[in-house]
Order: structure tokens, then sequence, then C-alpha cells
């Protein structure tokens, strides 16, 4: 369900309790006389320091039953070097064209003393990627040793769940969040990737939420690592509402589930029976098999209906308007999958999802901002389905919605009334042996020696195959071509393409799980040298670039993969006549981890000679999509490992 749709829900449902009076909310101000901070000398290599970061989420009585929020934000900034004039010389305002500013102000403060205040002449618009317009200004006259300090706040659309990031990449002497509102209501906050308590008292008849945190390490980005979702963040919701009942408690995840199924079962008679003429049509009732009505709807609905994320009009998610004009919004969509699973009886169950990558459904924290995604669990087969990404088909979804917490809507009925009822429970990921990427290749060199024949097949399945379904069902012929050729590069070292061709490329091929392969012949000089009598194999290159992991600096986050999967490498190459291979040996590699008595991970390369026939193969898998950080050692070797091989060279000498 489109959360913007939620929230509208949620707030007016409560508005008969949550009743107004005049607004009356917090002023932020600061020093008349600013001097610079004394900064401790430990942080003199960071391009910056935060000295004090406040944030304040203030909810205010308004007229006609209303709420209103309001956002603070007030930073004080320690320059240290270039970068850090770079990062700070232009300040962008978290708010969008349509937010209404309430107050804004900017300075920097030389080391000498001198103030230089912001116009407010300066602020200007500036239109993003994604279509939106922010605010931004510029601070001038930035020096090493001087401090930026600037706050602004502005009215925003009210919404009674939120989240505030504390930890950026360079580190926080002081970090205050405050949630502020009436003295009846009471918001709940809950700290994640460290501990923080929250203090909650009423002053003023206004309460207040407040977290205080001291010295925030500065995060880093690092490689298989998500930063969203391990950055330190305090999340707050409203939890009750005392002019009511002070044990009631409010969005609930039951309430979310119950609202979740009344959206999308809401459709007419007349909706429904247009679903059972389309699914008459199209003979689905004849299907007696549940997996061959599920991949049968979802197949046809991905064919010939276009998924809108940005249609959130009502009109234009009414099953009606989605059957007459194939598009639908997330509403819309959903409403569309779940008419024909009732007409065909499918037992399925609706679930929101979080994402991996960056938040996730907490059982004992109901932030409905972390549950966007829209799924189908089908109990029967314990599978899923992504009705909103037209590129996934049963049983993938989006990987980072699995091996993570969902809202499991279970539908119950009492009497003539049918709700569902929330269990918060995992979404598992599909099994890491089903994922695979594969490489089979055959090398030999032609009768000058010189340069190489490669015969090769890269092999996807799962969800490794998904973008390259993506790319070459949506592309046009030059840019498969393109695409082909940036493959085979990465391989082969060459562009020197002689045939090339894609099997099982057909989203339909998903289900079940149809290897999607490309298969190229090309020459390549690139991978053979001469050193006088001798020959160079780059045999390692042979398996494509791979990631070398160094680390400078302590690791801070524990290991975040895509999804688990193996990389199974098969290389043949044929020895010319009068040679041998003077050091086989350097292929043994062999890095693994084993947890509980399961391995769990590991980079194994062994080789045979058979006649003039060298047979190379390599098996690195993941079986997980987390280690901790107690295993992150053990993974930095065997990641090393597919990288050490990229570095060896066979040495082929003369005989005798």
């Amino acid at each position: 369900m489109n959360k913007k749709t939620l929230f509208l829900v949620a707030a007016l449902a409560s508005a008969q309790q949550l009743f107004a009076q005049s607004p009356n909310i917090e002023k932020e101000t600061w020093a008349d006389k600013p001097a610079i901070h004394a900064i401790d000398s430990k942080y003199s290599k960071e391009a910056a320091v935060v000295i004090s970061d406040t944030r304040r989420i203030e909810f205010a009585d308004a007229s006609k039953d209303e709420i209103d929020e309001y956002y603070t934000i007030h930073k004080i900034v320690h320059i240290n070097d270039d970068r850090g004039i770079e990062g700070f010389n232009k300040i962008y305002l978290g708010l969008s064209e349509n937010s209404d500013i309430v107050d804004v102000k900017a300075r920097s403060i030389l080391a000498d003393g001198k103030i230089l205040e912001l116009d407010k002449n300066d602020i200007k618009d500036i239109k993003e990627e994604d279509g939106n317009t922010y605010k931004i200004f510029a601070l001038n006259g930035l020096e090493k040793g001087c401090e930026v300090e600037y706050f602004y706040t502005f009215k925003k659309s009210t919404t009674y769940f939120g989240r505030e990031i504390v930890q950026e990449r360079i580190p926080i002497l002081a970090t205050t969040v405050q949630v502020i509102g009436p003295a009846r209501l009471k918001f709940e906050v809950k700290s994640y990737n460290f501990n923080v308590s929250a203090s909650d008292t009423v002053i003023n008849n206004k309460r207040i939420a407040q977290c205080i945190v001291k010295n925030t390490p500065g995060l880093d980005e690092e490689k298989y690592a998500y930063f969203d979702a391990n950055v330190y963040r305090i999340e707050y919701k409203l939890s009750y509402n005392t002019s009511g009942s002070s044990t009631e408690r409010m969005f609930t995840w039951n309430e979310l589930a119950k609202r979740v199924y009344s959206v999308y079962t809401d459709y007419s008679d007349k909706e429904y029976r247009a679903a059972s003429d389309l699914v008459t049509a199209n003979g689905w009732d004849k299907l007696t098999d549940e997996v061959a009505k599920i991949t049968a709807v979802e197949d046809f609905i991905k064919k010939n209906f276009t998924y809108n994320e940005d249609l959130n009009s009502a009109d234009g998610n009414a099953l009606a308007t989605v059957l007459h004009v194939k598009i639908g919004g997330t509403i819309g969509t959903m409403r569309l999958y779940t008419a024909i699973f009732q007409n065909l009886g499918v037992n399925y169950q609706y679930v929101l999802s979080g994402n991996r990558e960056k938040f996730a459904v907490d059982r004992q924290f109901e932030d409905w901002n972390n549950c966007e995604y829209p799924i189908f669990y089908f109990p029967t087969e314990n599978k899923f389905l992504a009705p909103t990404r037209p590129d996934y088909r049963y049983p993938w979804i989006f990987p980072s919605w699995a091996g993570t917490n969902g809202l499991f809507c279970k539908k119950m009925s009492l009497g003539n009334l049918t709700t569902a009822v929330a269990d918060i429970k995992t979404v598992p990921a599909e099994p890491y042996d089903q994922t695979v990427q594969n490489l089979e290749a055959r090398l030999e060199l032609n009768p000058e020696l010189d340069s190489l024949s490669i015969d090769e097949k890269q092999i996807f399945q799962g969800y490794a195959s998904v973008n390259y379904r993506d790319a070459f069902n949506y592309s046009n012929d030059e840019q498969k071509k393109n695409i082909i050729k940036e493959l085979t590069k990465a391989f082969a070292n060459s562009e020197n393409i002689l045939f090339s061709e894609v099997l099982n490329q057909g989203f339909e091929d998903e289900t079940p799980n149809k290897p999607l392969i490309l298969h190229t012949k090309t020459k390549s000089g690139e991978l053979i040298e001469r050193a006088g009598n001798k020959l160079l194999l780059k045999i390692g290159m042979a398996i494509g670039p791979q990631v070398e992991m160094y680390q400078e600096k302590p690791r801070q986050e524990p290991v975040d993969f895509e999804f688990g999967h193996i990389e199974e490498r098969k290389i043949d190459f044929v020895i010319p006549d009068g040679y041998t291979i003077s050091n086989p040996n350097d292929l043994k590699i062999s890095q693994t981890y084993t947890d509980n008595g399961e391995q769990t991970m590991g980079f194994v390369c062994s080789y045979e000679i058979k006649g003039n026939l060298l047979s190379v193969h390599i098996v690195e898998q993941y079986h997980h999509e987390f280690y901790p950080m107690e295993q992150f050692d053990t993974f930095r070797k065997i990641i090393n490992s597919s990288a050490d091989f990229n570095k060896v060279v066979l040495v082929l000498e003369k005989k005798g």
C-alpha cells in the first residue's frame, strides 16, 4: 500500500480524537556572540566535526480539528580542511518547494571572529533529477578552522510516524532529538543500531520525548554493507491519546493489517463480476493447479497492464478504471490481483515487507513507515509474488524485501465480517542454491600461439538472472549488442565477438528458474603473452575482475549480501602440443568457513590435467544474506581468494 494513502486514512480516522487548540510552537534561537569551539586533537584528520545537531518535531493543535506538524533542525559544524569546506559551502534545506517555511537562518563564524550571515534573498530553488524542487543556499568565505551554523523550521504534512538519522560520515559531538506535542498525545521513541534512553516530560501542557546522544562516531561507506540499514537512527510514533483512553494503543500492527485488507478488497459487486469475466475469457477457471493459476494471472497482468507507482488518485485506482485503462497504481494493482485470486479461490495473504537495504519491520515498534512494499504470500506453497515489480515472476521477489520481517495480514472472519490480523515474521529468501552465476569456458590457442579462441557460457539463475532479463527485454537491438559486448569483454578481455546468443531471456522463464544463458565465441590476445620461449596464460582473468578488500580502518559494519548464491566456474584449456604447464599448483586455492558443522561460505579452486586438457573447477558460495562482525575476517579472506585467482598466470614451457 502506498504510504501516503495510509497516512491519509490514519489522519482522517483519528481526527475526532486529536482535537484542536491554537498553535504554539517552540522557536529556535542562536547565540548573540558565537565563539569558535575547541576541538579535540583526535578529530584533526576529519574533514569536519558536527559540534551540535538538534532536531525538533513538534505537533501543534490547529483550527478545524486538525494538528499541524513542524520540523526544526539546528546544526553547528566545525570545518577542518578543504574537504569540509567543499562539503558545507552549500546547504540543502530538507524541504520541497511546497513546504511552508517558518524561519531560516545561517551564518559562518571565521577564525578571527568575523561573522558572515546569510541574506535570505540568496536562498535558491534547485530542481533535482527526481523532479522535485528543493531549497539551497551558499555560504561564502569559508576557511579552515571556521564554523558553520544554520537552522530552519518548516511546516510539513502531518504524519504520526517518523525517523531521524543521527549519524553521518563525520563525527557528531552532541545530538538532541525532541518529539513535542500536546500533553494528551504520547509518542514512543526507539533507537536502532545503538542504545539511547528517551525522557518523557510534560512542561506547560506540552509533552516532550527527548533523546540526547553524545560523541557519535562517523560511519564510513563499506563494501558489502548497507549504509542506511546500519546507521544510527531514532524512530518515533504516536501510541496513546489520553483524551480518549490512556490504555488503548494507537496505530498497532493489527490496525494496519485491517486497513490494508479493507483497502485492497474495496471494490463493488459489478467490479468483481468484471474481474470474473476476465478469468473466464482467459480460461484460468479451467486450471486445477494453484501454482498454474498464480503464474498465469501474473504473467497476463504484467504483460497487459502497466504499473504506475505515482498513480495515487482514488478514481485512478478504482478496479473498474484499472480494468478499463489497464493502468494501476499500487492500490489499483493490488485490487486487480485480489479480485482475480478471489474468483479463482487462490489461498493468499497480503504482506507488507521492509527492505534489508534500509529499514526493517520491528515486531515491538509499530512504525508504519517501514512497511512500504506490498507482496502476496501463498501459504499452501510458502511462496511469494511481487505485483508491483514487472521484472520479477513468482516465486521471485525483489531480494531486499526478503530475508527481513514483513507484516503478514492473516484473513479472519467473524460472522459476516471478514478482516485481517497482523503477524510479524520473516519473509524468507529463496534457497541460496537456486541462485547461480556460473561460467563454462573453453580456451584454445591458435596455431601461431598468439591469441585464444574462447567459447564461453555465462549462466544466470534465480535472483542473479533478473537484471539481465530486464535489460534484454527492455532494450533495443543496439543496446542489446552493447550489453553483450560489455559482459563478454569482462570475461574474455575482447570485443572481437564471432558469435553470440541469449537463451531463456523471457520473464516467464523465471518461474521454472530456467537459466538465462549468454553464449559467445570470441578471439582474444589479451590473455596470452610470450616471454622468450615461454607462454604466459592469464587464466585468472578468465573469471572476470573480482572485488578486492583491504582494511585500512577497522571494520564498522557486518556483512550484507543482496542474496545468497553460488558461482561455479569451469574452465578448460587445451595445452598446445609440445608444451607443459610448469606451475599448475598455483591454481590451488581453498578458503572456507564452517558454522555449526555446515559450510556457509567459501572459495575453492582445484584442477586436473588429462592428456593435453587442463580443467579448472572453482566453486565460490555464500549461503546467507548476512554475516556478523565476528565472521568478517574470514569473509574478507574468501572474497580476496577470488581476487587472488585473478592474479594467477600459468607458465607454459616447451617439453624436454
